[in-house]
């Protein structure tokens, strides 16, 4: 019996953990490109340090890779330079990120690349600042925000530091001496803020942080991309979050709305996952990686108080303390009902 145990005992540590991590596809203006390694951080500012706690193999020459991770949450960005960019070198910043890694499942992550242009020489100014040009595939890109952030802890999604409209393409901006982090959206429904859908233009400049000395005028060419199906869609994946309907009170559908989800009951400041807007059956979709409690909120209107007569209305639950997902329940159906607020 002892023996038996033993070997059990034994078994059990030489048998390898259940893995998981990332895998996908880089592509570039939708090529497929090997030879692309993926580094993942475990915060933003790492990422300016270098300081990568894994490192995939090279993508193979069909632009698939995988990246082995333990159970976290990571920034992930692909490039195919060792140090520091060169011009024609490729990158890009996985702007879903953090993504969350479970130890028994890879995520399906695919990046769009860039490639890194020409470096414009800076000149000296009685003022500091920002002048460059927003672009998509080598044309300038019209009625974008370049958004200038200067602290990293809301992963972006939060209000930025300053937003500067870029009307034509080209843009100049003053700015005090210090470091700066950029990104670039345009929505195809407008507005500043709001999670990116496909069609939306977008990026995160590969030069981040920025760094402006006094009298310093920094030339900026932040090339934007779009989602790819291609590096998206991932055949028999499972999906993970929230879906439902969003009615009025004559329990017909709402469309155009979002559905907030917030891990907090007070539901204020930047919620944890956005939907995109409601279809004319009133449907919506919301992807939440992450197990834990969340309140979901309905609502026109992005940021902000809500307004007078806005449509408005939060999820119902008596005697529940928020929704709850876990890993053995990661999907829920529900219904919201909104109506004009006060």
């Amino acid at each position: 019996m002892k023996t038996g145990v033993l070997l059990l005992f034994f078994l059990v540590l030489t048998q390898p953990l259940i893995a998981g991590g990332i895998k996908g596809r880089v592509a570039w203006r939708g090529e497929l490109v090997p030879g692309i390694r993926i580094h993942a951080y475990t915060s933003i500012d790492s990422i300016a340090q270098n300081k990568s706690v894994a490192v995939s193999q090279p993508a193979a020459q069909d632009g698939t890779y995988q990246l082995e991770l333990p159970a976290g949450r990571y920034y992930l960005v692909a490039r195919s330079y060792v140090q520091e960019p060169a011009a024609g070198d490729y990158f890009c910043y996985y702007s879903g990120a953090p993504v969350v890694v479970s130890r028994d499942e890879y995520r399906q992550v695919g990046f769009n690349l860039i490639q890194i242009p020409p470096a414009q020489p800076d000149i000296q100014a009685e003022r500091s600042g920002l002048r460059g040009e927003i672009t998509f595939q080598g044309q300038l890109l019209e009625r974008t925000y370049l958004y200038v952030y200067k602290q990293t802890d809301s992963d972006f999604k939060g209000p930025a530091w300053f937003v500067q409209p870029v009307e034509k393409g080209r843009f100049h901006m003053s700015l005090p001496a210090g470091d700066y982090w950029l990104l670039a959206r345009k929505r195809l429904q407008g507005g500043q803020y709001g999670p990116i859908e496909r069609g939306d233009y977008f990026n995160f400049y590969y030069g981040n942080p920025v760094h402006i000395a006094s009298g310093q005028q920094k030339y900026i060419q932040l090339e934007t991309i779009t989602r790819l199906s291609m590096l998206e869609d991932e055949p028999g994946a499972v999906f993970r979050g929230i879906r439902g309907k969003v009615l009025n009170a004559e329990k017909l559908p709402v469309a155009g709305l979002r559905v907030f989800a917030y891990r907090s009951a007070e539901m204020s400041g930047t919620p944890a996952y956005i939907s995109a807007a409601t279809d004319i059956e009133g449907r919506f979709e919301l992807p939440v990686p992450e197990s834990g409690h969340y309140w979901l909120l309905a609502r026109q209107q992005i940021g902000g108080p809500a307004a007078s007569d806005e449509l408005y209305g939060r999820l119902q639950k008596p005697g529940q303390a928020g929704l709850e997902l876990s890993p053995s329940q990661n999907q829920h159906e529900v219904t919201l009902y909104v109506e004009p607020h006060p």
